[in-house]
């Protein structure tokens, strides 16, 4: 167990009962043991919130599934959904359909460079990803340099820009793979590897596990590349975080609450991303995955900057943030590597 989790497992129990001295005059709930949380009554209306498909976005679907939110905002209804990408959810927000989203660095990274108007509200998790090849395959990525081998899963994904963030630091063409990636998605890439039809997989989190088991070998890795895991949060409109200011900053206390009841109680919080899978994916599956060094679950340091520095030098953004106002929509909860 990492030292951060370590710290918030120790103060979980501490800060889910206290942490909301800003609101100690609120009345309070329990959601679960463990877990209570502040009550805003006078927010009504009707609301859309999503997040993306899978283990990444743990903390936002294990409040979804506890109801954190609903019980939060008595008064107001709650309408949860999953949509795939960061910039479907996007793209759904500025037609009015999405209030709340699940946002990856770079696609609200380029969507921000072009103009979109909207902030990070809460950072909640992180993932690695692992480049992936068989035994006997390239000892590193510049090996796949001037050849036909493939790899995938393709371009402008997070696994794409470390390969261009690899190659940028060897001092090559950042262009070098660009016709050497195949775009497919994981299960068939994982199998496609296996079976000798693909030469590299850059998978995540489970997959990269199973990949290992089945004997591939790692070459690369994001935290490697970045110094951190590719971080995960919840995203909205600047418009929704102005004329929903509280609904917003509860939110942001609900997700925050959340991922300190996660730490302190792994084996419920695999129960309840279980239950986010309709049970296809087992209690102990998850728990390996929430105990393993490809995830982690934690409320700062999303590490945007270095991303933004990263794109920009990739020559896929063309601004570069001139401070953390930028992009947070509550810059003291974003952490000194935000």
């Amino acid at each position: 167990m990492s030292h951060a989790r370590k710290f918030f497992a120790r103060i979980a129990t501490v800060a889910m009962a206290l942490g909301f001295a800003a609101t100690a005059s609120a009345q309070t709930v329990t959601v679960s043991e463990g877990l209570i949380v502040p009550t805003y009554a006078k927010v009504t209306g009707t609301f859309q919130f999503a997040h993306g498909f899978g283990l990444i976005y743990g903390p936002m679907a294990v409040a979804r599934q506890l109801g954190i939110v609903e019980k939060m905002f008595p008064n107001a209804k709650i309408e949860w959904q999953n949509i795939f990408t960061t910039a479907q959810q996007r793209d759904a927000m500025l037609a009015g359909r999405l209030h709340f989203g699940s946002c990856t660095p770079g696609p609200y990274l380029q969507s921000w460079d072009k103009g979109v108007d909207w902030k990070w509200l809460q950072t909640t998790s992180g993932f690695d990803g692992y480049l992936m090849v068989r035994p006997d395959g390239p000892k590193s990525v510049l090996e796949f340099i001037g050849t036909t081998k493939k790899l995938s899963p393709g371009p402008n994904t997070a696994q794409y820009f470390t390969v261009q963030e690899i190659l940028r630091r060897a001092g090559k063409d950042v262009k070098a793979l660009d016709r050497n990636w195949a775009n497919l998605p994981h299960p068939d890439a994982m199998q496609a590897l296996i079976a000798g039809q693909l030469d590299g997989h850059f998978a995540t989190a489970d997959f990269a596990i199973r990949l290992q088991e089945a004997g591939m070998k790692k070459i690369a890795s994001i935290n490697e590349a970045y110094g951190s895991l590719y971080a995960v949060g919840a995203c909205a409109l600047t418009k929704t975080v102005q004329e929903q200011p509280e609904l917003t900053r509860g939110y942001t206390e609900a997700l925050r609450a959340t991922i300190a009841w996660m730490l302190a109680n792994p084996e419920k919080a695999a129960q309840m991303m279980s239950k986010s899978t309709g049970n296809k994916v087992s209690d102990k599956e998850f728990v390996a995955y929430l105990k393993s060094p490809l995830y982690a679950s934690f409320p700062t340091n999303a590490n945007l900057k270095t991303q933004a520095a990263s794109m920009h030098a990739l020559g896929a953004m063309t601004r570069v943030p001139k401070g953390v106002e930028d992009f947070y929509a509550f810059p003291a909860n974003a952490g000194p590597q935000w």
